[in-house]
């Protein structure tokens, strides 16, 4: 099965990450390419995405280390977030199982995205910023 991972730099602590990442309904307050998470009659999480509706079946966790989302009839299999402690700093590696290698080019456009907007997200209440204030977009778009 084809794997797509993308890391990138948080000047935050894993546990910060962890907790953010593991916050199904907060997704779409980040991550640009989630626009809405529903809770389906049997208790599974739905992802409406830029890449259709994603159903997670089960989540899979190690505490303040990873975040593994599993998909149902879906080209997606999984989405990982790894979160690796450095100093000053943790690595997050979001890495992607899919079935359709067509969609590689698009994976890696979206990977990208959703670790800018975990990024900016982070890095926006580190400084003090106020959650409910934030927008996914001021922060995705250069002046």
């Amino acid at each position: 099965m084809p794997r797509y991972e993308k890391k990138i730099k948080i000047e935050s602590s894993p546990e910060k990450i962890y907790n953010i990442v593991l916050d199904d309904f907060n997704t779409p307050k980040w991550n640009p390419t989630v626009s809405a998470v529903i809770e389906t009659e049997n208790n599974k999480i739905q992802l409406d995405t830029d890449l259709g509706g994603f159903t997670i079946t089960n989540t899979e966790t190690d505490e303040n280390k990873s975040v593994i989302w599993r998909m149902e009839e879906s080209d997606l299999e999984s989405i990982e977030y790894i979160l690796t402690p450095k100093t000053k700093a943790t690595e997050v590696t979001i890495c992607i199982e899919f079935d359709n290698k067509k969609l590689l080019k698009l994976l890696k456009k979206t990977a990208n995205l959703c670790l800018t907007g975990l990024k900016n997200y982070i890095e926006f209440i580190e400084k003090g910023g106020d959650p409910e204030l934030y927008n996914k977009w001021d922060l995705l778009v250069t002046p």
